[in-house]
């Protein structure tokens, strides 16, 4: 049986060179993740160092967002429905983040994510749009492809789970375990792809997604694959 990773050493999060709202919301995510998860990462060395990128993952539960804030070193925007650009849920996401809102009251989000990248930062997406109802992946929409394009960066997968089990643990009085892998960078797609170059790339990320969970969680994309291009 392949040996469990050890817990994450939180003295890894960085707080230097932050805005004051985003070092202290970090140090607050940080005491409330020591008290309530047990978290175990697998492939922090796969994060690029020195480059933007696009960090792409499952979505299971509210604590998703939070947890990838802590792992990543550099800059991170975090791409967020605009249902969500509301007092105080605005607030929250600032004081955590920067981000960019998307939908149909923004047609200037993707040029926004895409300008976060050339200026270095990572951006954060969860390419299902949307929490799971059912515990596993659903379809990914194009846009992380449509990001990978524009801005010509790769695409880290990552997943998470035992998340979605949080509320049942806690009510025992008991951490979470969650556990999160971080796979290989994903090459972007070619200058001048066309809609099903983008489409099949998604299906590429999504599916390096789901190699990253166990076979339970793959929902939408178990059984199925996909010819791999270069990495990155």
């Amino acid at each position: 049986m392949k040996n469990r990773p050890p817990p994450f050493d939180y003295s890894r999060v960085v707080y230097s060179g932050r805005p004051l709202a985003h070092r202290l919301s970090r140090r607050l995510l940080v005491l409330a993740l020591r008290t309530l998860v047990r978290l175990e990462v697998e492939g922090l060395e796969r994060l690029p160092t020195g480059r933007a990128y696009v960090l792409a993952a499952n979505h299971l539960h509210a604590l998703d967002p939070a947890i990838g804030l802590l792992l990543v070193p550099g800059r991170v925007v975090g791409v967020v429905k605009e249902k969500w650009n509301r007092v105080p849920f605005r607030w929250i996401l600032r004081a955590m983040s920067d981000v960019v809102f998307v939908g149909s009251s923004n047609r200037r989000a993707l040029d926004a994510a895409v300008a976060q990248l050339t200026a270095g930062a990572v951006v954060a997406i969860l390419p299902e749009g949307t929490r799971s109802r059912t515990g596993v992946m659903a379809e990914g929409h194009r846009g992380v492809a449509l990001l990978a394009a524009r801005a010509r960066v790769p695409v880290v997968p990552a997943c998470a789970y035992g998340q979605e089990r949080a509320a049942a643990s806690w009510r025992r009085l008991r951490r979470v375990g969650v556990r999160v892998r971080i796979g290989e960078a994903l090459a972007p797609p070619p200058p001048g792809a066309g809609k099903s170059e983008l489409l099949r790339y998604t299906e590429e990320v999504m599916l390096a997604i789901a190699g990253l969970l166990p076979d339970a969680y793959r929902g939408a994309y178990a059984n199925r694959s996909v010819a791999k291009r270069g990495r990155a």
